[in-house]
């Protein structure tokens, strides 16, 4: 299993890194660095479904804010 993450995080920087230099050779310095962020960030996801660990749902906040107009709108 340890190996299996780790064989994916070495594939997704190197990955990252190909790709990062190709758009600074470009002089597309801001695309570099939103694709490098979202490709740490879905580093470290991947390696946590890999690995079977809970990953909290982006929906909770989405919840807790449109839940009472919901349950407003259905009481009437």
């Amino acid at each position: 299993m340890i190996l299996q993450i780790g064989g994916y995080v070495v594939l997704v920087v190197v990955w990252s890194v190909f790709s990062v230099r190709s758009f600074l050779r470009k002089q597309q310095t801001k695309e570099a660095v939103i694709y490098g962020s979202l490709m740490g960030v879905c580093a470290v996801i991947g390696s946590l479904l890999l690995s079977k660990a809970p990953i909290p749902s982006p929906l909770a906040p989405y919840l807790l804010l449109f839940r009472p107009f919901g349950e407003l709108i259905l009481k009437k």
